[in-house]
């Protein structure tokens, strides 16, 4: 059989790589691919101090893991914004700049839930506000799991592979 051959399991397009050049088709399989791949599809930046880490730049985000946001709005695109912030004044308009831990992960829709970034539903309950992990930065790993720290430290070489 040809090697790129959609029958075979090796090279399945869901489980190893997508064969179309055509973005309409790439969005389809990420949208369509299981739950494990798209839970390894979230990943953010990371950026710390420790030196066992200097050579990895992403690392798929996890609950308990200690985050900044960097882009996003919080606030309703309808409700009447006050006079005192805006773009127009020099202000952040939004939520960005939070550091908190990650409460919840959000796998089929791609979405990761901070520490205290909520807004009010219309019956006056309290929600958590989904994130892209695009928009967020990892500061601090989440300490509890031993092995995913020895896995991303030995991924931490000049050559480094992806985990």
């Amino acid at each position: 059989m040809a090697k790129n051959s959609r029958n075979c399991e090796a090279n399945c397009m869901r489980c190893k790589y997508m064969v179309s050049k055509k973005p309409g088709k790439q969005r389809q399989e990420q949208r369509k691919s299981p739950l494990h791949i798209k839970r390894k599809r979230m990943r953010a930046r990371l950026v710390s101090d420790d030196p066992d880490l200097i050579y990895v730049r992403t690392v798929t985000v996890r609950v308990g893991d200690e985050v900044e946001v960097l882009r996003g709005d919080f606030s309703h695109p309808n409700s009447v914004k006050s006079e005192s912030r805006g773009k127009r004044l020099g202000q952040a308009r939004g939520r960005a700049g939070v550091k908190s831990k990650i409460v919840g992960i959000d796998s089929k829709n791609d979405r990761v839930f901070i520490e205290g970034l909520t807004q009010n539903t219309a019956d006056g309950k309290e929600e958590a506000v989904p994130i892209r992990p695009s928009n967020i930065i990892v500061t601090k790993l989440y300490e509890g799991d031993p092995l995913r720290i020895k896995r991303i430290t030995e991924r931490s070489s000049p050559g480094g592979s992806v985990e």
